[in-house]
């Protein structure tokens, strides 16, 4: 037995089986299958991806406007729950993570947004030197190819299919004109020189398919030999040599296995279990680590600490004219719409319907939007997943940057037992106020002319709903997660960060994490193409490469000190 087999075998337990990798990737998810991939790009190196879930075969995986159906899908689920959170009254919040090839990519809303230049601006002052918004638009345009690209800032060569879809539904289009007549700007690309204002989302769908990482990074990927892609392996623990990280141990359909890296091991497992990972290994607080019986390698404070999230909650409303998707959602429209989609790979299964939205400012004297607001032209029944039989349609607003912070920690030092889960929700006054506003401007916007055609009754909050303290009470039953777990292991140079700008763990060597969880602070939009960005310059790290920075520019708002937007001189926080 070699001394790294020896060390793997203590570190991890006696191994009924082994293999020898160059490198090893713990996690096929949004950054992980991106990882894998590039590094396997060099014929000279072996890579080992390694997945908890199945293949990504399922049509449900790969039709746009099946989302829905793949997000539930059990199979393809870790299926999470948080403890009960304190300010939403003791409730108990659904987490669904990807657990697939593509991970999450595989079974999102695939809404493609980069966030505001500010973000990654912020992740630089924050000790992410490197992170800034210049050197991270080039791999954003790495990334991607934009079908009927119109400006620099899109990519045109990327593995990833983005498209940005002209408005199918009149209640989209009239979404974006009332923001206007509210005062807002119109943006022509969220992702481009100007995120603040009114527009169309893009999805990362084209050609009539999801592009997830699983099609887009490991479909091209498969046929490398020096590429070995297993399914079905649930990580358990990273085996140590001294200090060094040596092997993974996994369980394949029941038995149990190593494999030994001889260059580095690459964590990719997601904000949850990322650092549970790390926990059960031994790197994390100590006396939680020892709690549970575990051994210390490192002491690392911040591991599973610094837990952020979006908050999102709806206003739904009536809808006047016969023109929602409730009115697509019987047999005879379904089987229409799937053989439209199977003959031309268009049609309504093509798109997520997350046809158009906004990015606006909470207040005056907040430099860069702080609220994110999307048009979903459907209605859902009160109290339930099902759609309404009723036209309607529902405007859901996102605070984007909330100053609540929460954690990830062991359940057991079984590494069965999912983690413990707390985001600390809305317990920051800021998140309130936040909150309340995003309410008020929303409703703000439905009031506008180009609604009135389309907006009828407000179901819910209802309009009976306009005190602090009315709004506040909705909340706190009502609200509830944008599944955009970020933060866990984050970068940086301080004492709470987990690893270092270049994505390796501090205090072991040879270890990194690469996925949401390294965010020092979360970006202003969903976190999937940011995940992937991450995938693609954690690699060119790894390989000794960067992309020369961007010089394009970005804009921020003259005035934004004294105004909330630019049809308003001076708006102040709104009142009831």
């Amino acid at each position: 037995m070699t001394g790294a087999e020896d060390a793997a075998s203590q570190g991890v337990g006696r191994p009924s089986d082994t293999s020898e990798y160059d490198y090893i990737v713990v996690g096929a998810g949004s950054s992980g299958a991106v990882v894998a991939a590039r590094l396997s790009e060099d014929r000279n190196v072996s890579v080992l991806l390694l997945e908890a879930g199945p293949g990504a075969g399922s049509p449900i995986l790969n039709i746009p406007a099946a989302a829905r159906y793949a997000f539930n899908a059990k199979a393809y689920n870790w299926d999470f729950e948080t403890e009960p959170e304190p300010q939403l009254g003791g409730r108990r919040l659904w987490q669904p993570r990807g657990r697939v090839l593509g991970g999450s990519s595989s079974i999102n809303g695939l809404v493609y947004l980069r966030g505001h230049a500010l973000d990654y601006e912020g992740w630089a002052a924050a000790g992410a030197g490197g992170w800034s918004y210049a050197h991270v638009l080039p791999y954003f345009q790495k990334l991607e190819t934009f079908v009927d690209p119109s400006n620099p800032y899109q990519g045109t060569s990327g593995p990833i299919g983005v498209s940005t879809p002209t408005p199918v539904n009149p209640i989209s289009q009239a979404f974006i004109d009332a923001g206007a007549e509210a005062g807002y700007d119109l943006t022509d690309d969220v992702n481009g020189y100007q995120q603040e204002g009114f527009g169309r989302f893009p999805m990362n769908a084209a050609h009539g398919y999801r592009w997830s990482t699983a099609r887009a990074y490991l479909k091209p990927a498969r046929e490398r030999q020096n590429l070995s892609i297993q399914t079905g392996c649930e990580a358990s623990k990273i085996g140590f040599d001294g200090k060094r990280a040596v092997a993974v141990r996994y369980s394949r359909n029941g038995r149990q296995q190593i494999a030994r890296a001889r260059f580095e091991i690459v964590i990719s497992a997601g904000p949850f279990n990322s650092p549970k990972l790390l926990l059960l290994s031994g790197i994390g607080p100590a006396d939680q680590i020892r709690q549970h019986g575990i051994d210390v390698i490192a002491d690392a404070p911040g591991v599973g600490e610094n837990l952020m999230d979006h908050q999102l909650i709806a206003i739904q409303l009536e809808c006047k004219l016969p023109v929602s998707l409730n009115g697509r959602t019987g047999m005879v429209s379904k089987a229409m719409a799937s053989l439209r989609w199977l003959l031309r790979k268009d049609g309504l299964l093509a798109s997520n319907h997350f046809e158009s939205g906004a990015f606006v400012r909470s207040e005056a004297a907040v430099r860069f939007p702080d609220i994110q607001f999307y048009l979903f032209p459907v209605g859902v029944a009160e109290g339930s997943n099902d759609f309404s039989r009723e036209h309607g349609f529902q405007v859901q607003l996102s605070p984007q940057r909330s100053y609540s912070r929460g954690w990830v920690r062991l359940r057991s030092a079984n590494p069965s037992d999912p983690p413990r889960i707390l985001f600390n929700y809305m317990s920051e006054d800021r998140d309130w106020i936040e909150m309340r506003n995003a309410f008020r401007l929303a409703r703000e916007v439905i009031a506008q002319p180009a609604m009135d055609a389309y907006r009828g009754r407000e179901l819910s909050p209802g309009p009976e709903v306009v005190s602090d303290g009315e709004i506040d009470a909705h909340v706190r039953a009502n609200m509830h997660s944008s599944y955009h777990g970020s933060g866990t292991c984050k970068m940086g140079t301080d004492d709470m960060a987990v690893v270092d700008p270049e994505c390796r763990v501090r205090g072991v060597d040879g270890l990194r994490v690469v996925d949401s969880s390294i965010m020092p602070l979360i970006p202003s939009c969903n976190l999937n193409a940011p995940s992937i960005m991450i995938g693609e310059r954690a690699s060119d790290i790894i390989r000794g490469k960067q992309l020369p920075p961007s010089n394009l520019a970005f804009h921020v708002d003259p005035h934004w000190k004294t105004r909330q937007r630019p049809g308003s001189p001076l708006r102040p926080a709104l009142k009831a």
